[in-house]
């Protein structure tokens, strides 16, 4: 099976939803966020703790203004620690703030991020959307790095040594905060806008491994926020990153549980108001001029008993919408509309088909899954099968993983190509169901089961035309087979495994194990795609610096993270492929938080 790096969430074609907002909350959400700021940041200020913590409220701020802008979410600063100021790094950090680490040469961004990881996991109650770890040590060029879609993930998942958890880690550089949005993209779920290198392959832009610029173009010319690389006039996210990450939301492959509804929300700046944040005794605050909410006061204006900016049920005169109000849209026959109660402004919870029940057409096999009207064969057309639009012939590899895996004649007879993405939750693996990239509820008898369903023609001709010996003989290697991949599947019970960056400028195509469940995507303008089979990563490979480079930002992004580069050096000469890169693959290739009105000090 070929593999492809990047890519993110259950079949979603990235040309097919470019200036989506469908799944983007309507009304303005909060993501709250916790900031660690290590020892090296604070005396990059001259270990001045205010200045410290005024310019992170300023870096979050500006991020925080470009997610509203343009997801109606806001990112609310809950938690922020800072390395005592009075105190020099330490030779050791203590237990409590292990992410407290001195520059070393033996210590990457990647080290950084798994330790940041492994303690975010201790803050699993937080209720926190995500930590990052702000730090004047980047790796070589590399100034960021994030694992990709784990907002809301909480606690940390182990493989051998490596963490992951909703973490990223930002190093400090005169584009802070574009870093910082950047990297919180990443959380998001959002891939890289695609480039003129990685447009050259239509396969693998089509298989949304990055974000083309419109449905009929492809390179966005580097000038978002989510391009690999960043300069002074980058200002925004592209239209299809726009649709990225609200279709993530909207199908539930980016976990958005623990964004807030827009009330009493705990900040450590709380009670300024304009801010756009409804903080803690304030009954309302819309950030700017409102005929319902008081500016200055950030109370209801005289006979207002809500404000339409924040609450989903209330209209533009200030008052509760009528019980005949829609307040969330039907998204297709597994999710039905909610409308409002006529007594409140906030709308019902989303309430969907179960899963597994059927919908659609009764001769396509399609059923209820997180909401939505699909199955394993629909994902795969959803996802590559607008290749020179053979829909019908795109089809998945098996039924029984989770690890969304398609084939279609039109990319090569005979293979199969992992997406390294996960089935929407819901959709069936055999007599199981698929949760956040492992089948939950199969078993060996009702694998034997299915596989007899599935192949009944098959073992009903070789019960009449041969006998029962080879029929038995058969189902007794089935049932070998079985207990076999059960054997496999009880590693697989865990979370599944995410691999951790390289930063090491061009490096060898990563590879993962086939229960991998998000893969970085690389950043160095490459585009390189990992290819590889059912094999443990090999150790990383020790290659120098990429040589090249403008007055710029660069990032590099792998597996499951993604690493911002930083090359500041200027290039004398032509911009040219090192030699230490590699060649183009083939297509396809328990510490409860403190929400205090202060800085807290590791």
């Amino acid at each position: 099976m070929v593999y492809l790096a990047g890519g993110f969430g259950g079949g979603i074609n990235l040309r097919s939803v470019i200036g989506s907002t469908v799944g983007c909350p309507s009304t303005r959400k909060v993501a709250l966020m916790g900031i660690v700021a290590d020892c090296e940041y604070v005396a990059s200020f001259g270990n001045n703790g205010e200045r410290v913590r005024q310019n992170i409220i300023s870096v979050v701020n500006e991020a925080s203004t470009l997610f509203e802008s343009t997801f109606n979410i806001t990112l609310g600063l809950a938690n922020l620690i800072v390395s005592n100021p009075n105190e020099t790094c330490p030779v050791t950090p203590p237990q409590t703030a292990p992410w407290n680490l001195r520059c070393s040469s033996n210590t990457t961004i990647e080290d950084r991020l798994n330790i940041l990881s492994e303690w975010r996991g201790t803050k699993s109650g937080d209720g926190l959307a995500f930590w990052t770890q702000l730090t004047n040590c980047p790796t070589g060029a590399s100034v960021g790095l994030a694992w990709l879609g784990l907002l809301c993930q909480s606690e940390a998942n182990r493989q051998n040594t490596n963490f992951v958890s909703g973490a990223n880690v930002v190093a400090r550089t005169n584009q802070e905060y574009k870093v910082l949005a950047h990297e919180v993209g990443h959380t998001f779920g959002a891939v890289h806008d695609c480039t003129s290198a990685a447009c050259q392959d239509e396969a693998y832009v089509a298989t949304s491994q990055c974000c083309p610029f419109s449905s009929n173009g492809c390179d966005a010319g580097g000038r978002f926020i989510m391009n690999p690389s960043t300069g002074d006039s980058i200002t925004q996210f592209s239209a299809c990153t726009v649709g990225n990450i609200c279709t993530g939301l909207s199908r539930g492959t980016v976990n958005m549980n623990c964004l807030s509804a827009n009330r009493n929300i705990p900040t450590i700046v709380a009670g300024v108001c304009g801010n756009g944040i409804v903080e803690e005794g304030e009954e309302c605050d819309s950030g700017g001029d409102s005929t319902c909410c008081d500016p200055s006061t950030c109370r209801f204006r005289t006979g207002a008993v809500c404000d339409p900016t924040n609450e989903e049920c209330c209209t533009g005169t200030c008052q509760f919408a009528p019980n005949t109000q829609v307040c969330r849209p039907s998204n297709g026959p597994c999710d039905p509309e909610e409308t409002c109660s006529g007594s409140s402004s906030s709308c019902p919870a989303d309430v969907t088909t179960p899963d597994g029940q059927s919908c659609g057409d009764a001769n396509a096999g399609t059923y209820c899954a997180s909401g939505h009207c699909t199955n394993r064969d629909a994902q795969c057309r959803s996802l590559v099968g607008v290749l020179q639009g053979v829909n019908n012939n795109t089809r998945s590899c098996d039924d029984v993983n989770c690890q969304l895996t398609c084939t279609s004649p039109q990319l090569g007879q005979g293979v199969c190509y992992g997406m390294q993405q996960w089935f929407v939750d819901g959709t069936r693996c055999g007599s199981g169901v698929c949760r956040s990239g492992s089948c939950v509820g199969n078993s060996v008898f009702n694998d034997v089961r299915s596989w007899i369903q599935r192949h009944l023609p098959l073992v009903i001709g070789l019960s009449a035309g041969i006998g029962g010996l080879i029929v038995l003989s058969i189902l007794w290697c089935c049932i070998r087979s079985c207990i076999r991949r059960v054997k496999r599947r009880k590693l697989r019970s865990q979370p599944p495994i995410f691999i951790p960056p390289q930063d090491m400028g061009y490096v060898a195509p990563p590879y993962a194990p086939s229960n991998a469940g998000r893969r970085l995507s690389r950043r160095d303008g490459s585009q390189n795609r990992g290819v590889g089979g059912n094999m443990p990563p090999p150790p990383p490979q020790q290659m120098p610096p990429n040589q090249f480079g403008y007055d710029q930002q660069y990032y590099m992004e792998q597996a499951a993270a993604l690493d911002y580069y930083n090359n500041m050096r200027t290039n004398s000469g032509n911009l040219q492929q090192p030699g230490n890169a590699p060649p183009y693959a083939p297509p396809y290739g328990q510490q409860e938080p403190q929400r205090g009105q202060s800085v807290r000090y590791a």
